[in-house]
C-alpha cells in the first residue's frame, strides 16, 4: 500500500509541474492572465477544505442543500464572472433533503464545466469532439480489469474447497488459486438433489460484446455473497489470443470477473492445449511436413512412387489405407472442434471414449464412415484427454465459486460450458441453491444450441433464462453506424430515435427464448452514458415483448450489489413450473431440422440446400446419421447469415453450403456461406 502511495504521489508532483509550465507559457502570451477555480460545495465536507491547502484554492463557496433556488443562483453568479474559468460543483453523497442533480449539473456552463458532465459537453464527448469540450477525468481513475484483480486477495483454493464440501482427496491443486476437481466428486454427489439452472444468453451483439459473461458472475456474486445463497457460476475457458481482443476475455470484467486474471486467462491449464496432441496423434507433423515412416517409405517404392512429399491425387489414392476416398475426408479444424465438442458433452470417462471412438475422420470408396477406432487411436485419445475432463475450481472477486471447463466454439459447435461442470455444480449447491451458466453469442445462435444439442444430451433442464442487452447494441439495431474499438460512439448513438427503432430486435431474441417454453428476465448492462429514459424504455419495451421481468444491472462497477434486482427477479422466475421444450424432434430428417432453426430462431424464408450439402446429406442418411441434432454455423453479427443486416431481417434465403457430420460430438455442422472452418482456438 505504502509503494501504491508513493507511486501516485509521484504522479501528482508530475502532473502538477505540467500543469506550472502550461499556466506560465499562458501567462508569458497573456499578460496578466490568472485561471480561475470556484468550487460550490453544497454540504459540509471538512476533506474539501485540506484539498483547498493542496491545490492553493482560492476561493471555495457554500450552499445550503435545502435552499435549491439558492444552490442555482450561486451557479449562475459563477458563470457571469469573467475571472472564474472554472466550476466544479461539489453534492452531498447523501442527503435528507433531495436535490435535482441533473439541474444542477446542467446550470453550469458548459465552458466552465471542468468536471465534464453537462448533458451539452456529454454530448459532445459521446460525437468525438474531443477538441471541443471537456473530458471528464473520473475514466481515468477507474481501475482496468488486471488492475482489479491484482488489488484482490483471493481465498486459497484448499479453504474455498472446503467451503463447497469438497474432500481433499477430491482437489488437485494447481498453485494457491486453481484445482481440479476429479470426477469422484460427482459420483459421491449422484443422489443429491439439483439446485435451480440458470442459463445465461445475449441479443445479437456489436463486435465489442455485451457483457454477458461479467453479467452472469455479477448475477452468481448476487445470489451467492449478498442473498447468502449457495451459488456457483459454469463458464468456458478463454483462449490466450482472447485476452487481447476488443470483446474482452469472456470470463467477465470489473468487479465481476473471475481472479487472479493472469493465471487462467494465459491457459496455464487450459484444455485447450491438449487438442495439439490429439491432433499430432491422428495427423503427425513435424517442421510444417508430414512425416513418413520407413515401412510407409518402402510401401510407396513398392507401388513405383520414389518420393514422399508432395503426392499427386493418383499417387494419394494408390497409397491410402482403409480404402479411403481422399475426396471427402474431415479436416483439422473440423477434428479439433469435434475434440473439444466431445470434451465438453462428456458425462463420464466412459462416454467421452465412446465418443471419442465415433469420430469420423474419412470415408471409405464404398460410402461406410472411416472412424478413429478403425485407426485404432480411439483409447490413446481417450487417455490423452482424461486429465482434461476435470473442471477447474476458481473464484470471483466476491469469493464465489466458479467452474472453468472446456471451450467449445459457438458456430462450429455448442459453445457452453461443459456438461460435466454444469452437473457437479447442481449436486454441490444443493436443491436450495443455483448455478448460472453462459451460452455463446445470441439467444437465436448460442442458446439455441445451448437447448437442442447440449440440454439433449446432458438431461439437464434449464429453469430460468437472462438475455442481456445493451443500450448501444439496440442503437445499431435500429440503424447506428457500426462501432468500433478505441474509437468514440458516432453521434448517431446520443439520439433515442434508434433505440426505439432497434427494440424489435429485443422483441424477436425474447420470442427465441421463449420458443422453449422458460421464463425470460432481460438484464441491461447499464454503460456510464446510458440515460434513465433509455434504460427505462428498454425495460418496458422488453416486459410489453413478454419477458418475465426486465431489470437495470451495473455489477461492472459495484459487483454483486449491482445485480441484486436481478438476482431477486431471477429466485421469483424459479419458482414457476417448468414447460421446457425442444424446437425439433431429431427424429424428422436432416433438412426439416434446419429449416426449423432458420424460420423459427433466424426468421428466415427458406433454406437454400446447395449441390454439395445434398450430397452430404444423401451420404449421411445412408450411414445412419441423419437423425442428429443440427448446429448452424452462421455469423454472430446478425440474425441472418449477412453480418451487416441489422434488427430483424426479413424474407431471406438461408444458404447451406455444406455440411460435416461430427459423429462423436452428435451433431452435424451446417455451414452457411458467411462462415468456414478456421482453427480459432491458439
Amino acid at each position: 500500500m505504502l509503494k501504491l502511495d508513493a507511486i501516485l504521489l509521484f504522479m501528482f508532483r508530475q502532473v502538477k509541474e505540467r500543469l506550472k509550465k502550461e499556466v506560465a507559457a499562458m501567462k508569458n502570451q497573456f499578460p496578466g492572465f490568472r485561471p480561475g477555480l470556484v468550487v460550490l460545495q453544497v454540504s459540509l465536507d471538512l476533506s474539501l477544505i485540506i484539498l483547498a491547502r493542496i491545490i492553493n484554492l482560492d476561493s471555495i463557496l457554500k450552499a445550503d442543500p435545502t435552499d435549491f433556488l439558492k444552490v442555482l443562483r450561486r451557479i449562475v453568479a459563477v458563470n457571469e464572472n469573467p475571472a472564474v474559468h472554472g466550476l466544479i460543483v461539489q453534492l452531498p453523497l447523501d442527503s435528507i433533503n433531495p436535490i435535482n442533480t441533473e439541474k444542477v449539473t446542467n446550470a453550469v456552463a458548459p465552458e466552465k464545466d471542468v468536471d465534464g458532465l453537462t448533458s451539452i459537453n456529454a454530448g459532445k464527448l459521446s460525437r468525438g469532439d474531443l477538441g471541443d469540450c471537456f473530458i471528464p477525468c473520473t475514466p481515468n481513475g477507474c481501475m482496468d480489469d488486471a488492475e482489479i484483480s491484482c488489488s484482490c486477495q483471493s481465498k486459497p483454493i484448499g479453504e474455498l474447497a472446503r467451503e463447497v464440501d469438497l474432500f481433499s482427496e477430491e482437489v488437485e491443486p494447481y498453485g494457491r488459486s486453481r484445482a481440479k476437481i476429479r470426477l469422484d466428486a460427482l459420483k459421491r454427489m449422484e443422489k443429491q438433489p439439483d439446485g435451480k439452472y440458470v442459463v445465461v444468453t445475449g441479443i445479437t451483439s456489436t463486435p465489442l460484446g455485451e457483457g454477458k459473461h461479467t453479467t452472469a458472475l455479477g448475477l452468481a456474486q448476487a445470489l451467492g455473497a449478498h442473498l447468502n445463497i449457495n451459488t456457483f457460476a459454469c463458464v468456458q475457458e478463454p483462449s490466450p489470443g482472447s485476452f487481447f481482443g476488443a470483446r474482452g476475455i469472456a470470463v467477465g470484467g470489473g468487479y465481476s470477473q473471475i481472479i487472479p486474471l493472469e493465471e487462467f486467462a494465459f491457459g496455464m491449464i487450459s484444455h485447450v492445449y491438449i487438442l495439439q496432441a490429439l491432433f499430432d496423434l491422428l495427423v503427425p507433423l513435424r517442421k510444417g511436413q508430414r512425416s513418413v515412416s520407413p515401412a510407409q517409405l518402402n510401401r510407396l517404392k513398392k507401388l513405383g512412387i520414389e518420393k514422399s512429399d508432395p503426392l499427386t491425387g493418383t499417387e494419394i489414392r494408390c497409397f491410402v489405407q482403409l480404402d479411403i476416398d481422399p475426396d471427402i475426408a474431415t479436416d483439422s479444424g473440423s477434428l479439433e472442434n469435434e475434440i473439444m465438442a466431445i470434451l465438453s458433452l462428456s458425462s463420464s470417462e466412459e462416454e467421452m471414449q465412446q465418443r471419442l471412438a465415433k469420430i469420423v475422420v474419412a470415408t471409405n470408396k464404398s460410402g461406410d464412415p472411416v472412424t478413429t477406432e478403425d485407426l485404432n487411436v480411439s483409447g490413446p485419445l481417450a487417455m490423452l484427454l482424461k486429465d482434461a475432463l476435470k473442471p477447474v475450481l476458481m473464484q470471483t472477486v466476491e469469493g464465489t465459486p466458479v467452474f472453468l471447463h472446456t471451450s467449445p466454439l459457438a458456430d462450429i459447435a455448442q459453445g457452453s460450458p461443459s456438461v460435466l461442470a454444469d452437473k457437479l455444480a447442481l449436486k454441490m449447491v444443493g436443491s436450495k441453491g443455483f448455478v448460472v451458466t453462459v451460452s455463446g453469442h445470441g439467444a437465436d445462435i448460442g442458446l439455441e444450441k445451448f437447448f437442442n444439442i447440449k440440454c439433449r444430451y446432458s438431461g439437464l433442464r434449464p429453469d430460468v433464462v437472462v438475455i442481456v442487452a445493451t443500450v448501444r447494441t439496440l442503437k445499431m439495431h435500429g440503424g447506428a453506424p457500426p462501432v468500433q474499438a478505441g474509437l468514440p460512439l458516432p453521434k448517431e448513438y446520443s439520439h433515442e430515435v434508434q433505440l426505439e427503432r432497434g427494440c424489435c430486435h429485443l422483441k424477436r431474441q425474447v420470442e427465441n427464448a421463449q420458443a422453449f417454453g422458460l421464463p425470460v428476465i432481460v438484464a441491461v448492462n447499464k454503460f456510464s452514458c446510458d440515460t434513465d429514459t433509455e434504460l427505462e424504455l428498454v425495460c418496458g419495451q422488453a416486459r410489453q415483448a413478454g419477458a418475465f421481468d426486465a431489470v437495470q444491472c451495473t455489477n461492472w462497477s459495484e459487483g454483486g450489489a449491482g445485480a441484486l434486482a436481478l438476482a431477486e427477479a431471477v429466485q421469483r422466475a424459479a419458482k414457476l413450473p417448468g414447460q421446457f421444450r425442444f424446437l425439433y424432434d431429431t427424429q424428422i430428417p436432416a433438412a426439416d431440422k434446419l429449416r426449423t432453426v432458420a424460420q423459427k430462431m433466424y426468421g428466415a424464408k427458406d433454406i437454400a440446400l446447395s449441390p454439395k450439402s445434398i450430397e452430404k446429406l444423401v451420404l449421411y442418411t445412408k450411414q445412419g446419421f441423419e437423425n442428429l441434432p443440427v448446429c448452424i454455423a452462421k455469423t454472430h453479427l446478425s440474425l441472418s447469415n449477412d453480418p451487416m443486416l441489422k434488427g430483424v431481417p426479413t424474407n431471406f434465403m438461408l444458404p447451406i453450403t455444406d455440411i460435416k457430420a461430427n459423429v462423436g460430438a452428435g451433431f452435424l455442422c451446417c455451414l452457411t456461406e458467411s462462415v468456414s472452418f478456421i482453427l480459432l482456438y491458439l
